[in-house]
């Protein structure tokens, strides 16, 4: 039976690849919307995480939330079964901007299958978020929309959900609560079926691409010989109605799931030249079929709901490239051929992507890990042939089952680093971003303490308290344990 699994995480920070999700909730139901049951796991803070601060300031898990928590590994094991059982749609609020990517790096790291639950055993995703700028632009009567001061819509879950008045079971950035508010947007929007069923088919791949292959059809795209659309994207702010108008200029040829969109609203868009590639500086968009991009054909019911000033540069940028193709097409064939930059030093934990998938070989030591009893694992990992499933199962070890950092010698090396900001021995991500350290944490609650700390409730206070010392004890742990 195919089934709706509605769900929400809270992190350490905002970093996938660096960061832990430490509670995770979700409810399961029919298509009919009807329950079918919930589960709410609570994740100990590894050792090896430096809190961010606002993020704990968010969503307020303490010490006596999280000690309560099952290890990383174990609960990695449990996620990953609720997200992959057969005929599962998972689906959450920005969860594919946001959720799945940290759900996909947990299961990397945890050594299961980080891409099956999007499309093995009928199970696929969904995200409510661009589901609602749908019905904001095109079915406003499902929702009462919430306002800001400043007179603009906000999409935020916590406003849509008190303007609505969802059922919940506690506060916003809850795991649970957002998910009984998801739920509640999934009811209102239900009652409409027609237009409910027609969002859904925007996650799926072979849809996605019939609606990017009928572009030309609409009168704007044929008098200018380009595929022209509309894009519907909460990035895009309130300002411009969420929609942006944007032309379709072919695939990424290193990168086949990619289509290139150039965006069009942008006025003098083409006075900007890159002068280290002699192209100009165009904002390109990538998207994936199925993703939280959503294509509309140039229909004058879409087209309307752009703002004037947004039609009009969109002409007045149309009609350069037309007078200006030769330049344009250089610019597209820039983008056509772009590489991300490879990251030499790259740390385990990030290399999801730069390495790609596991292979057949890493798949058999995997299994050979996970069937293992966990008295033999850290000897038979040592055993392992593949550098990087040697090296993640060692770190498992040591993260979940208080394993002598002896068996994993670079993780040791790694946990070095997390004490201070000296970039020669920073964390390196697959963005060339950094791992927060334990010195730029304390930093950050400085800075807090000096320019906000007398806005905050005695409940945030002591959470500040808390993460002080904390960060503290882990800055002398990393420093003398190694």
């Amino acid at each position: 039976m195919q089934t709706l699994l509605f769900y929400d995480i809270e992190t350490s920070g905002l970093n996938p690849a660096f960061d832990q999700v430490l509670t995770f909730a979700c409810i399961r139901t029919d298509l009919s919307l009807n329950e079918i049951g919930r589960e709410d796991i609570v994740i100990r803070l590894r050792k090896d995480i430096v809190p961010s601060p606002w993020a704990f300031l968010t969503h307020k898990l303490d010490a006596q939330i999280l000690e309560t928590g099952i290890c990383e590994y174990d609960a990695a094991l449990k996620i990953h079964g609720l997200l992959n059982t057969p005929q599962t749609i998972s689906i959450g609020y920005n969860s594919l901007g946001f959720d799945d990517e940290f759900l996909r790096f947990l299961f990397y790291r945890n050594l299961l299958d980080p891409y099956s639950h999007q499309f093995a055993n009928g199970c696929s995703r969904m995200d409510m978020l661009p589901i609602t700028l749908i019905y904001y632009l095109f079915c406003a009567q499902a929702l009462s929309w919430p306002v800001l001061e400043n007179g603009q819509p906000t999409m935020k879950l916590e406003h849509l959900t008190r303007q609505n008045k969802f059922k919940t079971s506690g506060r916003a950035h809850e795991a649970m609560s957002d998910v009984e508010s998801v739920v509640g947007l999934a009811e209102a929007f239900s009652k409409y079926s027609r237009i409910w069923s027609y969002v859904q088919s925007f996650f799926d791949k072979n849809d996605d691409l019939k609606r990017m292959n009928s572009l030309q059809s609409s009168k704007l795209s044929q008098a200018y010989g380009m595929d022209l659309a509309l894009m519907v994207s909460v990035s895009f702010g309130a300002d411009c109605n969420y929609m942006a108008p944007v032309v379709y200029v072919g695939g990424s040829v290193p990168y086949k799931n990619q289509s290139l969109w150039i965006r069009l609203d942008k006025d003098r868009l083409f006075d900007r030249i890159d002068e280290a590639f002699g192209v100009y500086d165009l904002i390109t968009i990538r998207k994936k079929p199925g993703d939280q991009l959503f294509i509309l054909p140039v229909l004058d019911r879409f087209w309307e709901k752009l703002s004037p000033g947004s039609r009009t540069v969109c002409i007045r940028n149309l009609d350069f490239i037309k007078q200006n193709m030769s330049g344009f097409d250089k610019t597209v064939s820039f983008h056509q051929n772009f590489k991300y930059p490879q990251v030499p030093d790259i740390d385990p934990d990030a290399d999801l992507y730069q390495s790609g998938f596991f292979s057949f070989q890493d798949k058999k030591e995997i299994a050979i890990f996970h069937k293992a009893e966990e008295k033999n694992r850290c000897q038979i990992a040592q055993g392992f042939q593949s550098d990087r499933v040697r090296m993640l199962a060692q770190r498992i070890l040591v993260r979940n089952f208080n394993e002598n950092p002896g068996c994993a010698p670079e993780f040791c090396a790694h946990l070095k680093c997390l004490c201070g900001s000296d970039p020669e021995e920073s964390i390196k991500g697959y963005k060339a971003d950094v791992k927060l350290t334990c010195a730029k944490a304390l930093d950050e609650l400085e800075k807090i303490e000096t320019e906000t700390m007398q806005s905050f409730d005695s409940g945030q206070k002591d959470l500040l308290k808390w993460l002080k010392v904390h960060i503290q004890g882990q800055l002398s742990f990393f420093a003398d344990a190694f």
